[in-house]
């Protein structure tokens, strides 16, 4: 199936580019000093969020709680001087069937006036708490602070303050207020999800966003100014990590449905990225630390020229790498597929090989893997899973595995075998061989794997592993071999359920639960289901040949890759004389 030699070639030619994209590292221009050092009252900011604790300890949307919260940030925010009339935003959003309404309450405080029209900056503090969480006030004490020193002090941009609701609910709080503030453009966002709790000078810095983007240059700039206080910044994610993240999106803050929007955003919080949990209120000096933190990056950004923008670049050893130098870092991994399915296709039209019945078969391979994705989502749209959060994932704690989301696994299971069933005996009556459909598989996973790059470009962290290996086994002529190609197909995935699993702080088995949950509830999308399907119909299809090699004892003996010629050659594919019945191509009538 493989020519061994062109995709070793293809591969040292990739090799190169590589390295000559990797040469292409840029370094971080330096982050400007604010022109007035912040300085927070931490006493004060501790007493404003032990008010407002007592006031209302849960905030839930649409409770007691929540309502006394939003008067009592009304009447903060209407006492600073130099501001604006404090803005409120009245909108509902729906969790399933469940209608709930929130209040946004914000904030603008005008810029040094030059004549000339300046992006603002905006600082976001969630309000909000989900059931039975209590406590979680600092970030909105904080917000406070922060709107006091900027009335009395001098900045260029305006600085607009936006304490949300509805974080807990799909972050359909600062989703709302997006899409209807129009005062003046938005240059970056510093978000405030309760960093003053707990004790110490840690201050984790959250950059992840959705629709594949990221905001490390904006998160870069944070740990700087966490650095210049005397904090102690959460270290960049690994590389793995990032990719991880731009293929399958994740994140629970504010920063995420920002970035999405194509604005720099950054979170600082006193948690790692994940869902909110009971945390034992900070002290006077951690409200100070992480308030000061905060007004020296706004400081920064109210100086410097241009911001990082939300894109999908990376971080790598402190350097950026471009998100056009990425797209054909992804596209070059792609490389030796495509001349191999290039190659195999112009082998087995010179030999005659009907290509028509094996694209037939591998159509027919989706059926199993569209079927139960079609029922689990039917289902969950029944009510057996937990519906969206006005759109996206909703908290883990509402995606707990029932007996209801298990019979509802169970019945997409029950639809797959059954698509099986019926695709079967369709896949049988076409009579392609082996090779034919194996050359099919592998022509459309091309197509694919070039579609997958132009509409979902970071999928192909997940796809490409699983593509090369299956690719990769068609040669080998050992079963360990086979059962290590297997290995590195799934790692990718299981890399996945644990990334997600430690977010959500439940064990991988909750974390696969919670992907397939959100999954079919429609929170995440139909492209990267529906490629992710038609690759998977591909890989099985050249799985299939693996199967009928080992068969017929062809992966049991040998040490590595068949790269000689084997006799007899079948429809371009070298196979062995016990394979060449099997995958000769049917006979044409007369």
């Amino acid at each position: 199936m493989l020519n061994v030699r062109l995709y070793r070639t293809s591969w040292l030619v990739v090799g190169v580019a590589l390295i000559v994209a990797l040469l292409a590292l840029e370094q971080r221009p330096p982050v400007p000093e604010p022109a007035v050092p912040p300085a927070i009252d931490g006493n004060s900011a501790l007493a404003a969020s032990a008010t407002l604790t007592g006031l209302a300890p849960g905030r839930s949307p649409s409770t007691t709680g929540a309502s006394r919260a939003v008067q009592w940030i009304r009447r903060e925010f209407a006492e600073i001087p130099g501001g604006r009339k404090v803005g409120v935003q009245e909108f509902w959003a729906r969790r399933g069937a469940e209608r709930i309404s929130m209040t946004n309450v914000y904030l603008s405080i005008p810029g040094a006036s030059d004549g000339v029209d300046k992006a603002g900056i905006l600082v976001v503090a969630p309000r909000d708490t989900p059931a039975g969480i209590r406590a979680g006030t600092s970030g909105t004490a904080l917000l406070v602070e922060l709107a006091r020193q900027s009335a009395t002090t001098s900045h260029r941009r305006p600085v607009l303050f936006v304490s949300t609701d509805g974080s807990s609910v799909g972050n359909a709080g600062i989703r709302w207020f997006l899409s209807r503030f129009s005062d003046f453009p938005i240059v970056a966002a510093v978000v405030l999800d309760n960093p003053g709790e707990g004790a110490g000078s840690r201050i984790e810095v959250w950059g992840d966003g959705r629709a594949e983007r990221n905001a490390q240059g904006l998160a870069a700039m944070a740990r700087t100014a966490i650095d210049r206080v005397g904090g102690e910044a959460s270290p960049t994610p690994s590389v793995a990590r990032q990719f991880t993240r731009l293929a399958v999106p994740q994140s629970f803050g504010d920063q995420a449905p920002i970035i999405a929007a194509g604005i720099p955003a950054v979170t600082l919080a006193a948690r790692p990225d994940g869902p909110p949990r009971p945390t034992e209120p900070g002290d006077a000096a951690r409200m100070r630390l992480v308030g000061t933190a905060a007004g020296n990056l706004i400081g920064a950004l109210d100086e410097i020229g241009e911001v990082p923008a939300a894109d999908a670049s990376l971080t790598l050893a402190g350097k950026t790498l471009r998100p056009s130098l990425v797209l054909v870092i992804l596209l070059l991994v792609c490389v030796p597929v495509l001349a191999a399915a290039a190659d195999a296709t112009s082998r087995a039209r010179r030999a005659g090989v009907r290509l028509t019945p094996g694209v037939r078969s591998v159509a027919w391979r989706m059926a199993p893997v569209a079927a139960a994705a079609f029922v689990l989502h039917l289902l969950s749209l029944l009510g057996f899973l937990p519906p969206s959060a006005a759109g996206a994932p909703p908290l883990p704690g509402e995606v707990s595995f029932t007996a209801r989301g298990g019979l509802a696994l169970g019945l997409a299971i029950v639809a797959g075998v059954g698509a099986w069933l019926f695709a079967r005996p369709r896949i049988r009556r076409l009579a392609a061989s082996p090779a034919a459909e194996a050359a099919a598989g592998l022509l459309a996973l091309a197509v694919i794997l070039i579609l997958t790059w132009w509409l979902r470009p970071f999928v192909l962290v997940l796809a490409l592993p699983a593509a090369h290996a299956a690719l990769i086994a068609t040669v080998v002529r050992r079963r360990w071999h086979v059962a290590g190609l297997a290995a590195v197909a799934v790692l990718p995935l299981i890399g996945l359920v644990s990334s997600v699993a430690a977010q959500i702080d439940r064990d991988p088995v909750e974390g696969a639960w919670y992907l397939i949950a959100t999954a079919a509830s429609g929170a995440r999308g139909v492209g990267g289901i529906a490629l992710g399907i038609a690759i998977s119909a591909c890989v099985w299809s050249l799985g299939a040949l693996v199967a009928l090699r080992a068969s017929k004892g062809l992966v049991s003996g040998g040490s590595g890759l068949a790269t000689g010629p084997v006799r007899p050659r079948v429809g371009g594919t070298t196979v062995a004389p016990r394979l060449a019945r099997a995958t000769r191509p049917p006979r044409r009538r007369r």
